[in-house]
């Protein structure tokens, strides 16, 4: 089965993604800062990753996603967000950005579709 970490400070956006994604058949993670999801990252495999781009603490959820990219380069990524509009040379390669607010559906389509390892 394969697992997705979502990174996303807004409580209620964060359990009903999770929600969704569960009943997709995806295993879930979640975490509201990049800097837990890093530690979550060390402790466990993690598939696909779903980041809000402005979360509390030092790393935003760009750092986040080149992070992971850097270390995990199979990792299928969303990045979203209803303030900032990233240009593509600040995603990494492959990643997806959904501007909020988005349709669930359309980020388990999304996830569906990419193939990581």
């Amino acid at each position: 089965m394969r697992k997705v970490l979502v990174v996303e400070d807004e409580v209620l956006i964060r359990l009903t993604l999770v929600d969704a994604l569960h009943d997709a058949g995806f295993e879930v993670a979640d975490t509201g800062s990049a800097e837990a999801a890093i530690e979550i990252i060390d402790r466990q495999t993690i598939h696909l990753l779903f980041t809000d781009i402005q979360l509390p603490g030092k790393l935003t959820g760009l750092d986040l996603a080149q992070t992971v990219f850097a270390r995990f380069p199979d990792v299928g990524i969303i990045v979203a967000s209803g303030r900032i509009q990233p240009a593509s040379a600040e995603l990494p390669p492959g990643a997806k950005f959904f501007a909020k607010p988005f349709r669930f559906d359309q980020i388990i389509a999304c996830f569906k579709a990419m193939n990581p390892a």
